[in-house]
């Protein structure tokens, strides 16, 4: 009896997620102007990021692992 039970539930809880995954988001979410950027967008944006970024020119201190007051 179990197994016909959690059989049926597992038949229903897939169909229930299948027909719910067509669901798409509103028109008001996706034309948003903070929105991430998925799939090939996000390679190109993370290209221009590391161009962009700028080098801070600073000093080297040399670390003593015996000082560690």
């Amino acid at each position: 009896m179990n197994t016909i039970f959690f059989g049926l539930l597992t038949v229903l809880s897939l169909f229930i997620f299948m027909n719910l995954g067509k669901v798409k988001a509103s028109k008001k979410q996706m034309d948003r102007d903070d929105r991430i950027k998925w799939g090939r967008n996000r390679r190109s944006n993370l290209g221009k990021n590391r161009r962009s970024s700028e080098i801070i020119e600073g000093e080297a201190k040399e670390v003593d692992e015996k000082s560690k007051d």
